[in-house]
Order: structure tokens, then C-alpha cells, then sequence
């Protein structure tokens, strides 16, 4: 079995056009060039993941397996950065007690919008009330 190559970040940045289209995906060196005008998301969406390593956009586009099976046709090496597989952070559900206090939160931020306007009438009409009663007193 033949070694195989290992291609660098400098390699990728050399093959990012039609005529030469280099891709790595899950720490694997793809040339393209001859997939490009068969790609049914077209050529142009390939190319603006060239020259980088473009395994987060090739996972979330959702590939199909016989895309992936599809992949493996062009592999002409591997990227001396590895597999960088995406890491998917979970997040935890929300529990039921942070559920119930949204709303809460949403139905005090509302009131303090009625309030606030109110407030400040208010204190206008207070402020004009006083300046009239000393314009009288003067």
C-alpha cells in the first residue's frame, strides 16, 4: 500500500478555482475540480468552501450518504490538521420552572411598558401644576 499524502493549509490555498478545486473534509484531501458542474447545489457553493477546511459546511448541509459514499471517488489525501469534526454542543431542555417564568417575565416586562408612560404623564402634569401655581403666588 502506498503511503499517503498529507496536504497543508498552503496546499488547499492553491486549488480554490474551477480549474483546480481542493476541498478537506473529516481530515481528508478532495480534489473536485471534475465534481463541480455535476454538484446539484451548483459549483459556485464548493467553491467558497475551498482553500479551508470545510467539514462544519459539508455537515451542515446535511449530505446524504451516497453523497459521502460519493466523496470518497476524489480523495487524494490527508490534511496534515486532521479531522476537525464540528462539536455539537448540547443544550439542556429547558426545565418546566424556567418555562413558567418567561411568561412571568414577558407579562412584568409589559406592565412596567403601561407604567413607565403613565409615570412620566404624571409627573409632568405635577411639574405644570406647580410652575402655574407659582406663576399665581408671584
Amino acid at each position: 500500500m502506498a503511503p499517503t499524502k498529507t496536504y497543508g493549509i498552503a496546499d488547499l490555498k492553491q486549488h480554490t478555482t474551477e480549474k483546480s478545486c481542493w476541498l478537506v473534509v473529516h481530515g481528508k484531501v478532495y480534489d473536485v475540480t471534475e465534481f463541480l458542474e455535476e454538484h446539484p447545489g451548483g459549483y459556485d457553493i464548493i467553491l467558497t468552501s475551498t482553500g479551508k477546511d470545510a467539514t462544519q459546511d459539508f455537515e451542515e448541509i446535511g449530505h446524504s450518504n451516497s453523497a459521502k459514499k460519493l466523496l470518497e471517488k476524489y480523495v487524494i489525501g490527508e490534511f496534515e490538521g486532521g479531522d476537525s469534526a464540528p462539536v455539537v454542543a448540547k443544550v439542556p431542555p429547558q426545565s418546566a420552572n424556567a418555562a413558567k417564568q418567561q411568561p412571568a417575565k414577558s407579562a412584568a416586562t409589559r406592565t412596567f411598558h403601561v407604567i413607565l408612560p403613565l409615570l412620566i404623564l404624571a409627573l409632568a402634569l405635577a411639574l405644570n401644576f406647580y410652575m402655574m401655581s407659582q406663576k399665581k403666588s408671584a
